[in-house]
């Protein structure tokens, strides 16, 4: 039901010129941040075809997060896992759902799968501090498409569980305080490049309903959605019980035995397993707490799910 929505909003852009603050048939449109219909918009000005350039963000994300899920597969285990790891994630009914539908969730789980790899080239195969601040630019990316692009962040409270406990296999190295810093910065000023010239439109308009754009997408659309959500109320297992068994086919029905052999990792002190379900466990709990939920939501926990998954699958 999001396609026709997304795909006239990517089209009015370009007919308009208006790329700053999305419209629908004239209208302010404030569900989403705007990064999304650049991307319809660009590939429609490029291809001049709406038909095409409305599925082409997704299936080109879709490909990418293929590409890094290979990649970091063959960089924290081998080639012949990274091949299982791409297999599994094309196999991922969910993944591949999603990589066909023109909606925003595959975009952002390109950033967050692209933040995953950064933090994982420096935390565990580091130290590698341009992937460090390529992270937080995703991230930024990230907030700028949907608004919990920032989840990738999560992964740090189990790395510094990790390193205060001593887990070997960790890269002993600095964190001098400036490097550190300029990660959140950049993802700050990648959302900022957009947010501040947007606000000093909708300030020097006077217009009422570029300021009620403004409020519905900074307010409404991200804190009051998460916590006091209007639509999608669902029970806090619903993440669990009604959306990751047929989600996350066929992966899923190997949990019998993924289970113990992860856990035999963790025992063993395996920090590249417990980092990437350490993380899967907080996307699906952040998602969970919240009262509104929808299955789509927790799409970028997919990839790092098959990551853990891989070294297994032989």
């Amino acid at each position: 039901a999001d396609e026709p929505r997304f795909a006239l909003v990517g089209r009015e852009m370009v007919e308009t010129g208006q790329w700053l603050i999305p419209h629908r048939a004239g209208e302010p449109y404030p569900d989403k941040p705007p990064l999304f219909f650049w991307l319809i918009g660009g590939a429609y000005a490029l291809t001049g075809s709406l038909r095409l350039a409305f599925l082409l963000p997704s299936l080109l994300a879709g490909l990418a997060v293929l590409t890094l899920v290979w990649d970091l597969s063959r960089r924290l285990w081998h080639r012949r896992v990274a091949w299982l790891a791409g297999l599994a994630l094309l196999a991922t009914l969910q993944v591949t759902l999603q990589a066909r539908t023109a909606q925003i969730d595959m975009v952002l789980t390109l950033w967050t799968t692209l933040a995953l790899y950064g933090l994982l080239r420096h935390l565990l195969l580091g130290p590698a501090w341009g992937w460090w601040y390529v992270a937080f630019a995703a991230m930024g990316a990230g907030v700028i498409t949907k608004g919990v692009g920032f989840l990738p962040l999560l992964l740090l409270l189990p790395y510094l569980l990790l390193r205060v406990r001593r887990w070997p296999g960790l890269p002993r190295f600095r964190f001098p305080w400036w490097h550190a810093a300029l990660g959140p910065l950049l993802l700050v000023a990648v959302a900022v490049a957009w947010l501040v010239p947007m606000l000093l439109q909708v300030a020097a308009s006077g217009d009422p309903a570029l300021a009620a754009y403004r409020d519905n997408l900074l307010f409404k659309q991200t804190g009051q959605r998460y916590a006091a959500a209007w639509h999608h109320v669902r029970w806090v297992g619903y993440y669990l019980v009604n959306v990751v068994p047929w989600a996350w086919l066929p992966l899923t029905l190997a949990l019998p035995w993924l289970l113990p052999a992860w856990r035999r990792r963790c025992r063993r002190r395996e920090p590249r397993t417990a980092l990437l379900l350490a993380w899967v466990a907080l996307v699906l709990l952040f998602f969970s707490v919240s009262p509104g939920k929808r299955g789509v939501y927790v799409l970028p926990a997919a990839p790092a799910l098959v990551l853990a998954a891989a070294p297994l699958l032989p």
